[in-house]
C-alpha cells in the first residue's frame, strides 16, 4: 500500500510541474514560460538561444541599471541590442487611403523594439551587461513549414506585404469615411467569447457592432497616435486573448482579441 501510494505521489508530482512549466505559454499567465521568455524558448528547442545565467526572463529587454538612453529607445530600462533596420513600408491598396500618411519612420515606438528580435539580424539572446553577462548571438530564423508546406520565417523583412503600421489612427477613421469602415479608437477590443466559435457569417452583423468590449480600448495601444505592433500584441502575456472554448487550435499570438470569428480583426474594421 505505501509503495503505491509513493508511486501516486510521484506521478501527481511529475503532472503538476508538468503543468506549471507549460502555464507560462498560455495566454495571461504573464511573461515567464511565454514564447517571449529567452531562456524558455531555448529549452524548447525551437532554437540555440543562450539562456540568461541566472535564468532571468526581464533581462533580455530591461534593466535595472546601465540601460540605454531614453531618447535612444522609446521604452524604459531598455537593455537589448537595438535594431538598426530600414524597411519600406506599407503601400495602401485603396485609393480611399492615399491621403494616410506614414511616419518617416513606420517602426515608430514599440515596433522598432520588437524589431529589436524580429528583424532577424539583431540577436535575439543578446542583451546589456548586467551580471556581467552579454548573452549569445542567435538571430530569428526561418525555422517552421507552413500549413502550405512553404518555409515560413518568425521575422519580419517586409513591411509591404505585413499589416500596415506607422499610421495615425485618426487620420485613417477620416480617410475611410464609405461606410466608417474603422470603429473610433475609443472602442474597445472585442472580449473572449463575445464572438462565439460557432459564429458564422451567416448569424452575425459586424455592422450592427452589437458586440462585448474588453476593457483594454484602441486609444490605450496607440504610441503616440501611431498604430504599432503593440497596438493588437500584449508582449507581456498579461491582458491578451485565450482562444474560444471548442477551439481547435490552441495558440498564444499575444494579440488583444480572438483569432475565433475574426475577432481581432473585427475590433477595428467593421466588414
Amino acid at each position: 500500500m505505501m509503495k503505491k501510494l509513493v508511486v501516486l505521489i510521484a506521478f501527481a508530482s511529475l503532472t503538476a510541474g508538468a503543468s506549471m512549466a507549460l502555464a507560462g505559454s498560455a495566454p495571461k499567465t504573464g511573461i515567464n514560460g511565454s514564447w517571449h521568455d529567452i531562456n524558455y524558448a531555448g529549452q524548447l528547442g525551437t532554437a540555440s538561444y543562450k539562456a540568461d545565467q541566472y535564468q532571468r526572463t526581464c533581462a533580455f529587454c530591461h534593466t535595472p541599471h546601465n540601460a540605454l538612453p531614453n531618447g535612444l529607445v522609446p521604452a524604459p530600462l531598455w537593455n537589448h541590442a537595438p535594431s538598426n533596420v530600414h524597411l519600406d513600408p506599407y503601400v495602401w491598396a485603396s485609393p480611399l487611403n492615399a491621403t494616410i500618411a506614414m511616419n518617416a519612420d513606420p517602426l515608430i515606438g514599440p515596433s522598432r523594439l520588437c524589431m529589436a528580435c524580429h528583424d532577424g539580424v539583431a540577436a535575439v539572446d543578446s542583451h546589456g551587461s548586467a551580471g556581467s553577462f552579454n548573452g549569445g548571438n542567435t538571430v530569428m530564423a526561418a525555422s517552421y513549414t507552413d500549413a502550405l508546406g512553404n518555409t515560413a520565417k518568425r521575422y519580419i523583412n517586409d513591411l509591404t506585404v505585413t499589416h500596415p503600421i506607422g499610421f495615425k489612427w485618426d487620420e485613417a477613421v477620416s480617410a475611410r469615411t464609405d461606410g466608417n469602415q474603422l470603429v473610433l479608437k475609443s472602442f474597445g477590443f472585442i472580449a473572449d467569447n463575445a464572438l462565439a466559435y460557432s459564429t458564422t457569417a451567416a448569424t452575425f452583423d459586424t455592422n450592427t457592432r452589437s458586440l462585448t468590449y474588453s476593457t483594454k480600448k484602441i486609444q490605450d495601444t496607440l504610441y503616440q497616435g501611431y498604430f504599432t505592433c503593440a497596438s493588437c500584441h500584449d508582449v507581456h502575456n498579461s491582458v491578451n486573448a485565450a482562444p474560444a472554448p471548442g477551439a481547435t487550435n490552441s495558440y498564444n499570438y499575444f494579440l488583444y482579441a480572438q483569432e475565433e470569428g475574426s475577432a481581432i480583426c473585427l475590433s477595428c474594421h467593421i466588414k
